[in-house]
């Protein structure tokens, strides 16, 4: 059974929201600190919540999509923090959604190679038929470009990295989608193309390395590319900035030098070597889409994925999640591959395309890292009266503060954990809060000296299990 491309993809992005709604709710826990500073942001625009933002980011996403969410969870009546966080992260839901259409309509726009396409009565290779219309709906998907589309849009929808972290409020959903509409439309329409890629910069400042691959794609536009950049550059980052920070792009100076001159503030892992992403390539890229690229590289839209990666390489400190704008145009590339197989052998595609898909479904284990153990405990211990000052390490894995409200003292002993620090840290607190993999014999001393006696365990999965401590009665 046949079916029109609207009613696929409308199934499709059904089938991403509704995964992505859950995703959210289950694994409501976090991965890195980048998602807790823009929640608390948000929480702080929209409801008071004390919080003083990194100085080294522009505000703009928080505050102009995370914090209106918030404010209307609060009118509605919701209390609950993890509820709140969890409407924040509609818009970054329906911004996946939308990627995958924007996706699916751009694959339609490759053409595929003479001998290649739909043999319907009538239409060549690359017909302008088999491009979208007011009509669409009422015909079946056609054989070439269309089923090129499908196959995109499949493989981008299902890909672990957009699908999860599209979940979330991690930034790079909005830069992925501002990327993905500049490419389709930076022939047409130049100049808003640019304001698009100006206003993912404003999202993530690493970004503006898409303006190299749309300014190739529009070549003889590019003055009014870089002039529609320019707007939200101004705006967000240089008039915003000066609003919140007191300084034109100042967040945008600070991170550039955190980032290229004095990368130690990243995470545990200061710097992986150049060819990082290459030798992880099976966990951002399936090796069954290895054949479909290759199939497809005259027609793969190489800049939008050799640019990145070069870009990023050079960068000390690297993370799989800083592809996500990439990755529309990974799947673009494999569903060309992918069609132009589909004529000759058809059992073929299909198999590359079903391994492809579950490979990278199989990279949602990842997301079932994520922080909900310290989650859980910093509800419980946020609940509880009682208790006034908690010690524990990593703070943002329990959501900065944003749980434990804001009677409670939080002492944060650091990473790696230092046992005098440590020990000092536990003097005169009602509860330490530690993963249990950190709890080193001499910390396990220093809590017994203290008199502290383990009350609760939680675990969830792979994450990391948090026990919680409190003094013996």
């Amino acid at each position: 059974m046949r079916i029109s491309s609207q009613r696929f993809l409308a199934i499709l992005t059904t089938v991403v929201v509704i995964a992505q709604l859950w995703l959210a709710w289950r694994y409501f826990g976090f991965l890195t600190g980048d998602d807790v500073e823009v929640l608390a942001e948000g929480f702080h625009r929209a409801l008071r919540f004390p919080y003083a933002a990194w100085d080294i980011r522009c505000l703009f996403v928080p505050d102009f999509f995370v914090s209106p969410m918030i404010r209307i969870g609060s009118l509605l009546g919701l209390e609950s923090t993890r509820a709140l966080a969890w409407i924040a992260t509609l818009p970054f839901i329906a911004l996946t959604a939308a990627t995958v259409v924007l996706v699916h309509q751009l694959a339609l726009q490759i053409p595929l190679p003479a001998g290649e396409g739909a043999r319907r009565a009538g239409e060549g290779p690359g017909d302008p038929a088999t491009l979208p219309s007011p009509g669409a709906s009422r015909h079946p998907l056609p054989d070439g470009r269309g089923w090129q589309a499908a196959f995109a849009a499949t493989i981008f929808a299902l890909h672990w990295i957009p699908l999860g972290f599209g979940s979330t409020v991690y930034p790079r959903t909005l830069a992925m989608f501002c990327i993905v509409a500049a490419a389709l439309i930076a022939e047409r329409r130049p100049f808003l193309a640019g304001v698009l890629v100006g206003l993912a910069f404003a999202d993530r400042f690493s970004e503006i390395i898409f303006l190299v691959p749309i300014l190739w794609i529009a070549r003889r536009q590019w003055l009014r590319i870089i002039a529609g950049a320019a707007i939200p550059i101004v705006l967000f980052s240089g008039v915003y900035d000066w609003v919140t920070w007191g300084a034109p792009f100042s967040s945008a100076m600070k991170f550039a030098r955190l980032t290229l001159v004095a990368p130690d503030f990243a995470s545990r892992v200061k710097y992986q070597a150049p060819w990082w992403y290459l030798a992880n390539i099976v966990r951002w890229c399936a090796p069954t889409m290895l054949p479909l690229l290759w199939i497809a590289r005259k027609r793969t839209p190489w800049t939008f994925i050799i640019v990145p990666l070069v870009a990023l390489s050079a960068i000390r400190h690297k993370e799989v999640r800083y592809l996500e704008v990439m990755i529309p145009f990974l799947a673009i590339g494999a569903g060309i591959g992918a069609a132009m197989l589909w004529q000759s052998r058809r059992k073929l595609a299909i198999g590359l395309v079903a391994i492809s898909i579950a490979w990278h479904l199989s990279g949602l284990r990842y997301h079932a890292r994520k922080t909900m153990p310290a989650m859980r405990a910093a509800e419980m211990l946020g609940a509880d009266p009682s208790v006034s000052t908690v010690t524990l390490n990593q703070i943002w894995a329990y959501g900065d503060r944003l749980y434990f409200g804001e009677r409670m003292a939080v002492r944060d002993v650091g990473t790696p954990i230092d046992p005098a620090r440590f020990a000092l840290g536990l003097q005169n607190t009602d509860a330490v809060a530690m993963a249990e993999t950190d709890l080193d014999p001499p910390l396990v001393e220093a809590l017994r000296k203290e008199n502290f006696v383990a009350v609760k365990t939680f675990r969830d999965g792979p994450a990391k299990a948090v026990v919680v401590f409190r003094r013996a009665r």
